[in-house]
């Protein structure tokens, strides 16, 4: 394992590189990597950056901004209560630079955020005229294209089971953005495998996604047209948002989901195709919204998005899906309620029974779904809220939650769920052990703590029972989940983190007698970080990782990492360089550790350092001028003892992985970003 040299390795580059002070400027890729160990998927990490991007072109009016948005770019639930405490007792902001004195605000604070939001009066609005949407609207086109350079067994096979595509990934994005008011997105995407202008794909991209939404016109507060997903509540109803899911390192359960929000990612699956309305009535808003949507189908729906075999190929599209339905809902001085009511339908019956397990999944054409949503203040900084969903055959789920913003980044939260392994929702995406909202109690309790400038601490656990069968689990479990995390920063340059998480979900395994039911299955991982900046233009980041499990009958497994990155942009060149080194030596693939990656500009990324071997790339970016700039990737995973790289079509003969990526940006009327600020 040689993790003792790993450990002197890793101390020997903090004690090279401390004295080196700056601060980086880039702050979304900040916000990314501190998202990292959240236990979201990478295709909402993806959506997350989708997000900031759009905001960093389009920043919002803080006089005005919702929850949800400030929440999006970083800010707490205290920062947010003085926020709006401070404007509705004071004025609304005059400058950006009010904000450092607001309780909770720094001058650090304001760095992070000064990328989307600006200070405006709180009635004005762009005008949509034409003459002004031309002369202000901001554009920017993205081409991408990947490829792995070797070729795996299903571009080799000569048979009719083989990918029918070539070895390369490619998509187009187009934006046009006007201020918050209106938006217009046009995506195509290729997987590679996937036929590109063929007898089978006679359109050349396999995913072709559009929208458009225009916003404020007198009690319209928004309409999108094409496509959209959709949150509302705590999520148990319907959230195709994105879900930070548990141990969030605020320490806060209560999700903010409200409302229609444009798609603009390459995810395949998980969003609705066609209108959706919010009408702004007083305190009331109602939410209407409908969808027809081709599916891709197999008894089952699926989500994989890939079409490169004849047979994924005759999948696609088999199926139709309408959803329609409302959400209405009541605020007003911080109390909440409401409602949502929706129908979804498919042309063909889903069918999921195939394992025991399964019994109690949704079978059938079409399904109803019920909800009520309140969150209320309780005293001063105490925030209680719940939600309550019902499906057609009467199956329900519940849960309630309290946090207390107790000071500045100070917050506790406790939440409570129970849902019944009869619920039935497709759509339904809220806190949980499970990726399905059934068959599942549980108790979750968060907290964190600024304890002073330089250290700050996070520490929840998760206690879960799922009453019946269960994924891999032929009888009722319990099961936990504990993180922790601890920061130190003693200037603005440095940060050096140590992270811990214990997971035990227990698993079936075969006992001497031959009977066969669930024993325990115990995780525990542990790392340390440090990163370090140097005046916009150096950045090192530093980490080394290591892994236990133990399973029946006390079998133990371990594993561990290194990596160090160094990124350079030199101010006097239009060249920018990123480069990682990483080595890995693990037991099993339970030791696995899933490490964030800097991609290509506004793709998330993350390796997966399994079994021993290496894993380094390269990112090279030449600005042509600072609109428009040229992206480079070249990425190498080699393993040690082996001779293959995964199975079947994606088998690869060799002990090593190879992929190249290019993208090209060009951003269009950038100028009109020095708008956004205002003289009273």
């Amino acid at each position: 394992m040689q993790i003792k040299k790993c450990i002197l390795l890793f101390f020997l580059i903090i004690c090279l590189s401390y004295d080196l002070l700056a601060q980086t400027n880039n702050h979304t890729s900040t916000r990314i990597s501190s998202i990292e160990e959240s236990e979201i998927s990478e295709s909402e990490k993806q959506t997350l950056i989708e997000d900031l991007y759009y905001l960093s072109l389009n920043p919002i009016n803080i006089n005005t901004a919702d929850r949800n948005t400030l929440l999006l770019i970083g800010l707490s639930e205290f920062q947010i209560l003085s926020l709006h405490r401070y404007i509705k007792e004071t004025h609304p902001l005059l400058s950006i630079y009010e904000i450092p004195i607001i309780n909770g605000f720094s001058e650090q604070t304001l760095e992070e955020i000064l990328p989307y939001i600006y200070v405006a009066p709180v009635n004005w609005k762009p005008s949509l005229r034409l003459d002004s949407i031309s002369s202000k609207a901001i554009h920017d086109i993205r081409l991408q294209y990947k490829q792995v350079l070797e070729k795996a067994w299903g571009y080799r096979r000569d048979d009719s089971l083989g990918f029918i595509g070539d070895n390369f990934s490619n998509n187009i994005r187009y934006n046009l953005n006007y201020y918050d008011r209106l938006s217009l997105s046009l995506i195509a995407d290729k997987d590679a495998g996937e036929p590109f202008f063929s007898s089978n794909q006679k359109y050349g991209y396999d995913y072709i996604s559009f929208q458009a939404t225009i916003k404020d016109i007198s009690f319209i507060e928004q309409i999108t047209i094409g496509d959209y997903r959709l949150g509302f509540g705590e999520g148990l109803a319907i959230n195709q948002n994105l879900n930070f899911g548990h141990f969030s390192p605020d320490a806060k359960s209560k999700k903010n989901y409200s409302g229609i929000k444009p798609n603009r990612s390459v995810i395949e699956y998980n969003y609705m195709r066609g209108l959706a309305t919010k009408l702004k009535l007083k305190d009331f808003s109602v939410f209407l919204f409908g969808s027809y949507n081709k599916i891709d189908y197999s008894g089952s729906i699926l989500e994989t998005g890939l079409h490169r075999t004849l047979n994924e190929l005759s999948k696609k599209d088999s199926n139709r899906e309408m959803v329609y339905g409302t959400h209405v809902g009541w605020k007003r001085k911080g109390y909440e309620i409401g409602t949502t009511i929706f129908h979804y339908e498919y042309k063909d019956s889903i069918k999921n029974s195939n394992q025991n397990y399964m019994k109690h999944y949704f079978e059938g054409k079409e399904n109803n779904i019920y909800s009520v949503n309140f969150s209320l203040p309780l005293i001063r900084r105490f925030r209680l809220f719940s939600e309550l969903a019902m499906s057609s055959n009467k199956g329900y789920a519940g849960l309630i939650g309290l946090d207390f913003s107790i000071a500045y980044k100070t917050n506790l939260s406790i939440n409570f769920r129970n849902y019944q392994n009869q619920f039935q929702n497709y759509y339904s995406s809220a806190i949980g052990a499970q990726s399905r909202n059934a068959n599942e109690k549980g108790i979750y309790a968060a907290y964190s703590m600024l304890i002073n400038r330089y250290f700050n601490f996070f520490i929840a656990g998760d206690y879960f029972y799922f009453p019946d069968e269960s994924y891999r689990a032929n009888q009722a479990v319990r099961g936990y989940k504990i993180k922790g995390e601890i920061n130190y920063s003693p200037n603005s340059t440095n940060l050096l983190s140590l992270l811990y998480k214990n997971n035990n979900r227990p698993y079936n395994e075969t006992h001497p007698n031959k009977e066969i039911y669930p024993e325990d299955n115990i995780l525990q991982q542990i790392q340390l970080r440090y990163s370090l900046t140097h005046k916009d233009w150096l950045m090192l980041k530093s980490r080394i990782g290591y892994s236990q499990t133990q399973s029946y009958p006390s079998e133990k497994n371990q594993g561990g990492f290194i990596s160090q990155d160094l990124i350079l942009k030199p101010q006097s060149l239009p060249l920018s360089l990123n480069l990682r080194f990483a080595y890995f030596n693990t037991d099993d693939y339970d030791n696995a550790f899933y490490v964030y990656e800097y991609g290509l500009p506004l793709n998330y990324s993350s390796s997966q350092l399994y079994d021993k071997g290496i894993r380094s790339y390269i990112i090279l970016r030449y600005d042509f001028n600072p609109n428009i700039f040229l992206t480079a990737r070249y990425s190498l995973t080699n393993y040690f003892n082996k001779t293959t790289i995964h199975s079947s079509n994606d088998r690869i003969d060799s002990n090593k992985k190879q992929e190249i990526g290019f993208q090209f940006y060009w951003l269009i009327n950038k100028k009109r970003r020095k708008e956004f600020i205002f003289e009273y």
